[in-house]
């Protein structure tokens, strides 16, 4: 009737419930994976056989860092086969991290000519017209112009640096500068598409691809002759010759219906992803037109300008072949966004070179007004 203490039917014994290990984490990071070495290798996919590779490869950086959090998350909960599976997928995407993020050396850079007169210090800038659709700043002294004559580089690239249908010296903001910029720079030129170049030597002007009768067939209403690229070829002191081509691909106009001065054609359609799936369709387009130039180019060329698209992008591999350096891969240090907007900070202006150059020193300076910060690069001109 009564049990002994510490007595127990077999029936009466509680019973330890066997734990299941859930694999859910180790899956999510193989998908996680997966996705991101994808978006790293999309740019060799042509976008007209997979409309998608160019948004993959938009959203590559973000995937890493999404990819770094969940590998710091496993490492943190003992989940090793997890953590295991992440570091796979992270070295094999370290060819295309490269890409976006080089590391190089100061002490690994190239030795400064002793003769300076044989360096080349080039600007490359998307200046966004120096602020001339803008009331705030119009009437104000350019902040990008300051910085341009702040760190005197010999030749200075422009895109957008003049507004439809105005001339560059009308511009409010860059005429306090003017005198300045006529003392450093008396060889200028300004194309009506707002491809331009401020330079200290003296140069021919030649055009890149057929005349075009409006500047974006995404939405920009305007009736103007316009060029896809400029090409210049330098008269330097050395004689050496030299070909520089000044360039802007198709925008995404993420801004469109948020500006008075920007208008938007009525075929247009609203949605953001559409115009970004339009506008990666014409910069395709136009990097084959820019591959042909820089074909046809002399073996002395650098190529730059705001291609509105990320390094390992199909745009990027297009125009950079096999013969084109990236200037600030080969030299650069670090994560350098150009692009300062809608919480997009990507690198997607470009300097590329070719031929007896070598990149010395790159650098991405801050400040001015545009929405891009410019791309300064120094090149040595005397290699044998």
């Amino acid at each position: 009737m009564f049990r002994k203490k510490g007595y127990y039917s077999n029936s009466s014994m509680p019973r330890r419930r066997k734990k299941h290990h859930s694999w859910a984490f180790e899956i999510a990071a193989l998908a996680i994976g997966a996705v991101m070495v994808l978006c790293a290798y999309a740019g060799k996919i042509d976008p007209g056989s997979f409309v998608a590779a160019p948004f993959l490869t938009l959203a590559f950086m973000p995937m890493l860092w999404f990819a770094l959090l969940v590998l710091l998350v496993a490492l943190v909960s003992r989940r090793w086969l997890a953590s295991i599976i992440v570091v796979i997928a992270c070295v094999a995407i370290l060819p295309i991290f490269r890409y976006y993020v080089p590391l190089n050396n100061i002490e690994d850079r190239p030795a400064v000519p002793a003769d300076t007169t044989l360096m080349l210090k080039l600007m490359t800038y998307n200046a966004l017209a120096f602020n001339y659709n803008e009331p705030e700043l119009a009437s104000q002294p350019s902040a990008s112009m300051r910085l341009i004559l702040d760190n005197h580089p010999d030749v200075v690239l422009l895109q957008e640096g003049c507004p439809s249908r105005a001339e560059w010296e009308d511009i409010p903001s860059i005429a306090p500068y003017k005198q300045e910029i006529l003392a450093k720079y008396p060889y200028i030129y300004q194309g009506s598409e707002g491809l331009g170049i401020m330079s200290r030597f003296p140069f021919a002007v030649s055009t890149v691809g057929s005349e075009r009768h409006s500047r974006s067939p995404l939405g920009y209403n305007r009736n103007q002759s316009t060029y896809l690229a400029r090409a210049f070829d330098i008269e330097l002191p050395s004689h050496k010759q030299l070909r520089i081509i000044d360039f802007r691909l198709q925008s995404y106009h993420l801004s469109f219906g948020k500006s008075d001065n920007v208008r938007v054609s009525p075929e247009v359609k609203p949605s953001a992803l559409e115009r970004m799936r339009r506008a990666f369709e014409l910069r395709h387009n136009d990097a084959a037109t820019l591959r042909a130039a820089l074909d046809q180019s002399p073996e002395n060329v650098i190529l730059c300008g705001d291609m509105n698209d990320v390094p390992s992008s199909h745009v990027y591999r297009v125009i950079k072949g096999d013969d084109m350096k990236d200037a600030w891969v080969e030299v650069g240090y670090g994560y350098a966004h150009t692009f300062n907007r809608h919480y997009l900070p990507y690198r997607i202006d470009h300097v590329f070179y070719r031929g007896r150059l070598q990149a010395l020193q790159a650098e991405r300076l801050k400040g001015g007004s545009s929405d891009h910060y410019p791309i300064m690069v120094t090149f040595d001109l005397d290699v044998k």
